[in-house]
């Protein structure tokens, strides 16, 4: 069945609850990949799909908690049997540094391919393909389109469009209020959008300026709302939480002040049909 899976719903706060953010599509029998948070092949043996089952990666960013696990995804997408290459899509930079983790490792694959003996070597090959400004990806039924979202100073930082048949799916990725996500997910069937609930001051941890400039690049509760309201949002999955524990109820009645559609507080291992 065509499916929407939140897999990781976190932030780089740890968290047994919420992992590294990571989403998967799965439509028309090719499994498509957003972000490779902390925890993602774990979270995908929980779905019952094998990391070398991931046809296409799609990063939104560089910062850490979005690509801490793609190597883990690539290994153990070549132990479970992949033979076709890793396929990565994503901003400028990403190249530069799967190139610096995959040399890392050189010394400790090599012995393992030598002592191993495994027959799928083509699945160690790999693809890592930057956006110059845009992507765009026509496939069957498939239409992928990055759309520019403004997470500065993190840049580029990408959201995804995917239009499956005649349904909308739209990815915010990590970003501020952006008018060029709120065009792009113009009635669109389900946006999962990134949130920022809000942080309590701590001074083992944070700076006079910690709390100010983290809500400054994400997305708060009332602004996710006006923009899903803004651009007619039949359904609005919320992900990406900071912090990972919240008041779940407070949070869905400060977003429906703005939007009266259908709000879901995103869980990890949460399914959709698509």
């Amino acid at each position: 069945m065509n499916k929407l899976t939140l897999l990781g719903t976190g932030c780089p706060s740890p968290s047994h609850l919420r992992y590294g953010p990571s989403s998967l599509i799965s439509y028309d029998g090719i499994n498509y990949l957003i972000d490779a948070g902390s925890g993602v092949t774990q979270r995908l043996s929980e779905v019952g799909i094998k990391p070398g089952e991931i046809d296409y990666i799609f990063i939104t960013h560089l910062h850490s908690d979005h690509i801490v696990d793609l190597y883990q995804l690539f290994i153990s997408g070549w132990h479970t049997g992949r033979e076709t290459k890793f396929k990565v899509f994503g901003p400028k930079g990403l190249k530069s540094h799967f190139n610096k983790i995959f040399e890392a490792y050189k010394e400790e694959l090599d012995l393992r391919k030598e002592w191993e003996k495994r027959p799928n070597l083509d699945g160690l090959a790999y693809e890592i393909n930057e956006i110059n400004n845009e992507l765009k990806i026509n496939l069957d039924n498939t239409t992928i389109e990055s759309v520019t979202v403004d997470h500065h100073p993190v840049d580029p930082a990408y959201g995804y469009k995917f239009i499956l048949g005649s349904k909308n799916i739209i990815f915010s990725g990590d970003t501020r209020y952006s008018e060029v996500l709120e065009k792009a997910s113009k009635d669109a069937d389900i946006l999962v959008h990134e949130v920022f609930v809000g942080l309590d001051y701590d001074s083992a941890r944070m700076s006079s300026e910690t709390i100010e400039n983290i809500s400054d690049y994400h997305t708060t509760p009332e602004e996710v709302g006006l923009l899903a309201s803004n651009a007619r949002i039949k359904k609005l999955v919320l992900n990406h939480f900071v912090p990972p524990v919240f008041d779940e109820n407070i949070l869905v009645q400060r977003i429906a002040k703005h939007f009266d559609g259908d709000i879901v507080v995103g869980k990890d291992l949460l399914q959709f049909d698509i």
